[in-house]
């Protein structure tokens, strides 16, 4: 080897600071999860990070790029669909993005396992997020364990109702949070008054009343992604009525937005079929005759519709909505 040649090699190891690392399964930089989903960073070098993803069957998941960001995801397990078209991926297929500018979204059709390979470091910034919804979740379960499991279910009938309407993927996937999040600004309000098990006075009632602007300005404390914004708006409105007599602002019609319209039809169902406190759990039959009163006073016409179709294809499928955790 000449001089130069020995020079150049010497530079090049320098610059590649070759190293070799062997790691066993289950071994990991860092984690994170939730209910739904598990993210493992198996590595990192600058701005790339390759992570492996695990989540839950029957559950819709976004990617939303950027430009000059580069993204690939590999399916090591299980089934999902692309929302967009319908196409089917099984394990061995694989997703590359490059520069996208739009959100897409995609939903499990089995437990699925991923790895995803980035250009732009993001493992902090869902890890921040995934705490930020548990300690959201937390709030919850430390005030009331009846308003915590009612939030749980909210998500499944809500988004039904959403694909009713044909409501488009973004909005769906607002819904979905706003559905269990929705009830977050209850946290304020003081445990003796959610658990009464009488008539609420007139002062306790007015205090009660605030929970959607609390839940807004909780949402935006503690999410700092934009994606929020809307979820938190939603929550805002989730006590708006068609006709105008809702609360805070006594928005009407199409000035309320359509997830806080159905998020409205879908809390008092849930409410109605459950027991309270302060009220006896109804029949299916007496929930729904309810229901069907308030069309077009409390509940707007065609999300009661659409409401009606997702709740006979849930019962369908043999889930009791008095039983449903």
């Amino acid at each position: 080897m000449t001089e130069e040649n020995e020079k150049n090699s010497h530079i090049n190891k320098a610059q590649f600071n070759l190293s070799l690392e062997i790691n066993e399964e289950g071994e990991y930089l860092d984690s994170v999860s939730k209910k739904s989903t598990l993210l493992e960073l198996l590595a990192q070098q600058e701005n790339i990070e390759i992570i492996k993803q695990n989540i839950v069957s029957d559950k819709v998941f976004k990617i939303e790029g950027n430009e000059g960001v580069f993204e690939f995801f590999y399916l090591l397990k299980g089934r999902i669909k692309y929302l967009d078209n319908d196409k089917i991926l099984n394990p061995g297929d694989y997703i590359t993005i490059r520069n996208l500018k739009q959100q897409i979204y995609f939903k499990t059709l089995s437990e699925v396992d991923l790895i995803y390979v980035t250009n732009t470091p993001i493992f902090s910034n869902k890890q921040e997020e995934i705490k930020s919804l548990l300690e959201l979740n937390e709030e919850i379960e430390a005030r009331d364990q009846q308003t915590r499991d009612h939030c749980r279910r909210l998500q499944d009938l809500s988004r039904r109702t959403g694909e009713e309407l044909n409501l488009s993927q973004d909005k769906l996937f607002s819904l979905i949070f706003a559905s269990f999040l929705h009830d977050i600004g209850k946290a304020n309000v003081p445990v003796e008054i959610l658990q009464k098990p009488a008539k609420l006075s007139p002062e306790e009632w007015s205090i009660v009343k605030k929970h959607p602007e609390k839940g807004k300005k909780m949402i935006l404390e503690h999410m700092t992604s934009s994606f929020f914004e809307r979820v938190a708006d939603i929550i805002l409105q989730h006590h708006e009525n068609y006709d105008g007599t809702g609360y805070p602002h006594g928005l009407a019609g199409d000035e309320i937005m359509i997830e806080a319209q159905i998020l409205s039809v879908v809390d008092s169902y849930d409410a109605m079929s459950h027991r309270r406190p302060y009220q006896e759990a109804k029949n299916r039959k007496e929930v729904l005759a309810e229901i069907k009163r308030c069309k077009g006073q409390q509940f707007a016409p065609k999300v009661v519709d659409a409401f009606l179709k997702a709740e006979e294809r849930f019962i369908a499928e043999g889930i009791n909505p008095q039983e449903l955790i």
